[in-house]
C-alpha cells in the first residue's frame, strides 16, 4: 500500500515497514532506516528483488496507462473491490509463510486506515480521466506538499531545504504539465479538466498523508506485521468497496466491468501484488534505503517508458520540467541517505 510508500504510482497500495522497525513487527506507509537488513544477502538476491520490482511495477504502470487512455475509463470501484481482493489473498499466503503474529489493534481503528487508503486510491485513477499517466506519477511525487502545508498551519517549521525541495518539484511538474504532452491521452486532458485532475491528485495526496500519519500513531503502540497490514488494509478496501457497489446501485457496472476489463484488472491486481512482495523481501534483506533506490530508479523508468510507449509528445519546456522533478527527487533522496548515515554514525 504506499501500497505511503503508497505505492503503485499508486502508492496507496503499497505498504512499507515504518521507521527504524523490524518487518517482522511493523508495517506501514514511511520508510525504514534500514538497521534490520540482513548482511550476508549476496548479490544475486539483490538482482533477483531489483528486477522484480522493476518488472512488476513497470508492467503495472503500462497496463494502467492502456485501461486509462485512448478513450478506455476504469470503474474505479470494482477495480478498487478486484485488486484489493487479490491483495488480501496475497497477504494472507504471506502472512501464513512468515509465521505473522495477527495485530491486536481494534479493527474499527484499520478500517479507518481503509478507508483515507481508499479514498487515495478512487481519487488518484479518477484523475486519469483528466491527466496523463506520467502527471500522475509526477505528481505523486509531491507527497510532501499536503503534509508541509498541514503542519505549517499547525506551527511546525521545516529546514528551507526542504521548502526548496518542494517548490522546485512542483515547478517542474507544473512545467510538464504544459500544452503539449497529449499524445496517447483522450480528448481535452488541458485547461479546466486538467486542473480538476490536478485537484484529485492533490485530495490523493491529503488522503495519503492521513493515512501514514494515523498509521504513524496506532504503530506507535502496537506491533503488525507487513503483510498483516497489507491484509487488513486491503480487506478493509475490498468490503468498503463491495458496500459502496451495493448502496449506490453500481452492480451492473461491476458486472459490465469485469466483463469488458477483467483480464486488465486480474494483471493491475497480481502485478501490485507480486511488486509489494519484492518490496517486502528487499527490505528484509536490504533494507528500506535500498528498496528506495529501487522505488527512485523505477519511478523514473516508467516515466520514460510511458513517453515511449504511448507515444506522448515533450516539448522542450516539459522536458525541462520533467528534468527538474526527477532532479529534485534525487537531491532530496540522497539528502535523507546522508542524514541517515550521520544519525548510523552518532550510534
Amino acid at each position: 500500500m504506499a501500497p505511503n510508500a503508497h505505492k503503485n504510482d499508486h502508492m496507496s497500495d503499497i505498504v512499507m515497514p515504518e521507521k527504524g522497525r523490524s518487518p517482522k513487527h511493523q508495517g506501514g506507509h514511511g520508510h525504514s532506516s534500514g538497521d534490520y537488513a540482513t548482511p550476508n544477502a549476496g548479490p544475486l538476491a539483490l538482482i533477483f528483488c531489483f528486477f522484480g520490482i522493476m518488472g512488476s511495477f513497470i508492467m503495472y504502470g503500462i497496463v494502467m496507462e492502456y485501461a486509462t487512455s485512448g478513450g478506455r475509463h476504469l470503474h474505479e470501484l470494482s477495480m478498487i473491490f478486484i485488486t484489493s481482493t487479490l491483495y488480501s489473498i496475497t497477504a494472507v499466503i504471506g502472512r501464513s509463510l512468515t509465521a505473522e503474529t495477527p495485530t491486536t489493534v481494534p479493527k474499527e481503528k484499520l478500517l479507518i486506515l481503509a478507508l483515507t487508503s481508499m479514498g487515495s486510491t478512487f481519487t488518484s485513477v479518477r484523475s486519469l480521466r483528466y491527466v496523463i499517466y506520467p502527471i500522475q506519477v509526477l505528481a505523486k511525487s509531491c507527497k510532501p506538499v499536503p503534509v508541509m502545508l498541514m503542519g505549517a498551519v499547525m506551527g511546525k517549521k521545516y529546514p528551507l531545504k526542504k521548502y526548496v525541495n518542494v517548490c522546485v518539484i512542483v515547478t517542474g511538474v507544473a512545467l510538464f504539465m504544459q500544452k503539449g504532452g497529449g499524445g496517447g491521452g483522450d480528448a481535452d486532458q488541458g485547461g479546466a479538466n486538467q486542473l480538476f485532475g490536478v485537484l484529485l491528485l492533490f485530495i490523493s495526496l491529503c488522503f495519503d498523508g492521513g493515512t501514514g500519519a494515523y498509521e504513524d500513531k496506532l504503530m506507535g503502540k502496537e506491533h503488525v506485521g507487513p503483510f498483516d497490514l497489507m491484509f487488513n488494509i486491503q480487506f478493509g478496501k475490498a468490503l468498503i468497496a463491495a458496500l459502496c457497489l451495493i448502496v449506490f446501485g453500481q452492480i451492473n457496472y461491476f458486472f459490465e466491468t469485469v466483463r469488458e476489463t477483467g483480464p486488465i484488472l486480474l494483471v493491475l491486481g497480481l502485478t501490485g501484488a507480486l511488486g509489494q512482495v519484492f518490496i517486502f523481501v528487499t527490505i528484509a534483506k536490504f533494507g528500506a534505503l535500498t528498496c528506495a533506490i529501487i522505488g527512485l530508479a523505477r519511478k523514473i523508468v516508467t516515466l520514460i517508458t510511458s513517453i515511449l510507449i504511448y507515444g506522448h509528445t515533450v516539448t522542450y519546456v516539459q522536458a525541462f520540467g520533467l528534468a527538474l522533478s526527477i532532479s529534485a527527487m534525487v537531491m532530496n533522496f540522497l539528502d535523507k541517505g546522508k542524514k541517515k548515515k550521520k544519525g548510523g554514525a552518532s550510534k
